[in-house]
């Protein structure tokens, strides 16, 4: 099996996506995936759903994968836009994030579910070798996202960490 198409299996891409090169890192201990969509595809406007056709690619983005064994793993694309004739030009919307979302959303479970069972954010933060900022900006897109689905459990958890003022606070 090449290492596209186990790529592909793993990240359960589906046409339009597909992986394109898979490039290994061992010195710097990463993967990079470059996934890309097939040619003449027509895309949903995110506001409206009307079909279009794509009318030109934002800047390519990158989003942080589950680790692929002891390799931290990272997924590149370059999402489509579309020009919607009562939207505007907007950004299509990926299967595989949140917008505007920088971690896969397996990859946000994981760490949620990490941050709820560590004593710290910091010990978290640190298992999972996130920043300050990426570990918080999970949390607070979770809290976002309990409180629009009014799941008081994972809002109660997560609301006992306060964001610290400074970033050397160890809670």
């Amino acid at each position: 099996m090449k290492d596209t198409d186990l790529y592909s299996q793993i990240l359960g891409l589906t046409e339009p996506w597909f992986v394109e090169a898979v490039d290994l890192d061992t010195a710097e201990g990463r993967v990079d995936i470059r996934v890309e969509h097939s040619p003449g595809v027509r895309w949903s406007c995110p506001t409206c759903g009307r079909e279009l056709a794509c009318r030109d690619h934002a800047e390519p983005r990158v989003w942080r994968h589950l680790d692929t064994c002891q390799f931290k793993t990272f997924l590149h694309a370059r999402v489509p836009r579309v020009d919607c004739p009562e939207h505007g030009v907007v950004q299509v919307t990926v299967p595989w994030t949140e917008s505007k979302g920088r971690f896969r959303l397996l990859m946000e479970r994981l760490i949620i579910d990490v941050l709820t069972e560590c004593a710290t954010v910091t010990g978290a933060r640190r298992i999972m070798r996130l920043t300050w900022d990426e570990a918080w900006g999970v949390m607070e897109r979770a809290v976002r996202r309990a409180e629009s689905a009014s799941n008081r459990s994972l809002r109660d958890i997560l609301a006992l960490t306060r964001r610290p003022s400074a970033r050397g606070t160890t809670t």
